[in-house]
């Protein structure tokens, strides 16, 4: 399984370097993409991403999914004509969509969480358009696993292992961290 994580200066660091490592542990390619096309990214605590790639070369069929981390960047990315047009194709292929924090409001905002269940981070729910909400740390409806907060990266992360590679695989990543 591969997936695609965009970054923007602003990006909740925990939520997106955690998550991708956890992710890389269990067995996951997780490449990162600079929505701005830029050589670095710096997240909200100042940690600097430069082994990135510029969104303008990313070509969604070759990935599994599409993951977008939070913090400030998400408020941003979510108006970004660019980056809807990425969700959209990354939907339109049915791939995994992945968002955690702020950034599930960039798929709600799209209507593509309409009546289904999510979690995002606390005051984000009046942009979710006809999502439903579901006060849980991470939420998995079809093909959107969704989690509320830095907080939560583990929830996160066990919900894709769990729903993509069943409960067996997420026991033994569980174990082999000592969790």
């Amino acid at each position: 399984m591969r997936f695609a994580c965009l970054l923007a200066d602003g990006f909740e660091d925990v939520e997106a370097l955690g998550s991708a490592a956890l992710m890389r542990r269990a067995g996951f390619e997780v490449d990162f993409y600079s929505v701005y096309n830029k050589k670095k990214v710096m997240g909200s605590y100042k940690t600097v991403v430069t082994d990135i790639l510029p969104m303008k070369k990313l070509e969604p069929e070759k990935y599994d999914g599409l993951f977008i981390p939070g913090g400030k960047a998400a408020f941003r990315l979510r108006d970004e004509k660019s980056v809807k047009a990425i969700v959209q194709e990354f939907n339109q292929l049915e791939k995994w969509m992945l968002a955690i924090c702020a950034a599930p409001t960039v798929y709600g905002m799209m209507g593509l969480l309409d009546n289904k269940r999510y979690i995002s981070y606390p005051g984000t729910e009046k942009e979710m358009g006809k999502a439903i909400r579901v006060e849980r740390k991470a939420v998995h409806d079809g093909r959107f696993i969704t989690a509320i907060s830095a907080g939560a990266i583990y929830d996160f992360v066990f919900e894709i292992i769990k729903t993509i590679n069943g409960e067996k695989a997420l026991e033994s990543f569980k174990k082999n961290i000592y969790y």
